[in-house]
């Protein structure tokens, strides 16, 4: 039986030392794991214009204009978000109390009297809940605004930092793993950062799809702020099954504000025929061919990290199953064979 790798252990224990982390201080452990996905989409970017200008250009100048157009983007959605639903979210708040503050005669005047009384009840009740959970939401989300906050200023630094440092970063295993076992750590490294940068690059370009059909079918039913909510939805897609969900939230209000019912219809038909494309399109095709994971793992594996770690799980759970097939492949297989 071959001798199992030293370097094996010592990935096993920096990945429970990570899971734990994660757990108990997952500001600053999120805001890390999220700037390193950052320094990917930096990364893709750089290559893909170094390659417009025929490597031309250099890599710090190309990062650096990487850098300057994917934070121009965020920034461009973080701005915009929280206006654009303040401003819908009270059209629709107005339009919702000045429909229950009608008498219910007015609203139903054909109704029989007893029918009245339970709708008049109904829409009373309904009245009483939007404004108590209107306000809980308010509170909740001003009460979180101090950890956004710090979230979102250590996600910058680390990122920005990460980026100017990250070729440094490749020769730094020398230092963290055993002098006996070197190689194979080196190639486990190697093959596991080559697998994160071809499922990122993959993951930008469905995004990038999936943004343009949102724009485009938000174009052609006329709702506002189309741009807006096809880079939202680009952003958003990143986060496997639950974007759509995030997108769907102004959308919904910025549709029925300006449609009423007929726009909530129409952000549901774009939305979903984005979400289909993608689904049976886009993915098993970029994604499929890039990561080759099974949809149905994927799904598993995010609902239990989501369980586990909130929101920060969904964003790690399909990297922690190319880790994992990272690992087997370059360990375990090898120690199978020759069991």
């Amino acid at each position: 039986m071959k001798k199992i790798p030293n370097s094996l252990w010592w990935i096993l224990g920096y990945f429970i030392i990570y899971m734990i982390s994660l757990k108990y201080i997952p500001t600053t452990v999120g805001s890390l794991t999220l700037a390193f996905i950052f320094v990917l989409i930096i990364e893709n970017l750089s290559k893909i214009i170094t390659k417009l200008f025929k490597g031309k250009i250099k890599r710090g100048y190309s990062v650096l204009i990487s850098s300057l157009i994917f934070y121009g983007i965020m920034s461009y959605s973080m701005y915009s978000i929280v206006p654009i639903v303040i401003n819908e979210g009270k059209n629709i708040a107005n339009f919702i109390m000045s429909f229950l503050s009608k008498p219910t005669d007015q609203i139903f005047p054909e109704m029989k009297e007893e029918f009245l009384n339970v709708i008049q009840d109904i829409l009373k009740w309904s009245g009483e809940m939007f404004s108590k959970y209107a306000g809980q939401i308010g509170s909740n989300v001003i009460s979180k605004i101090p950890t956004i906050v710090t979230f979102t200023t250590l996600l910058v630094i680390a990122s920005t930092y990460i980026s100017i440092i990250f070729p440094k970063i490749r020769s730094f295993h020398v230092y963290i793993f055993p002098a006996s076992d070197r190689e194979i750590s080196k190639r486990f490294l190697k093959e596991l950062y080559s697998d994160l940068e071809r499922f990122v690059g993959g993951q930008m370009i469905n995004a990038f799809f999936v943004g343009l059909i949102v724009w485009i079918g938000m174009l052609i039913f006329r709702i506002n702020h189309a741009g807006f909510l096809g880079i939202l939805a680009g952003i958003t897609d990143f986060i496997p099954f639950l974007g759509v969900i995030i997108t769907a939230v102004p959308a919904v209000f910025i549709g029925l504000s300006q449609y009423k019912v007929w726009g909530l219809l129409y952000v549901a038909i774009v939305l979903t025929a984005a979400n289909q494309i993608e689904s049976w399109i886009l993915a098993p095709k970029i994604l499929g061919d890039r990561v080759k994971l099974n949809w149905f793992v994927i799904l598993v594996t995010m609902l239990a990290f989501s369980e586990i770690y909130s929101f920060l799980g969904v964003l790690i759970a399909v990297p922690f199953l190319i880790f994992i097939r990272t690992l087997w492949r370059v360990y375990i297989t090898d120690i199978l064979k020759n069991t």
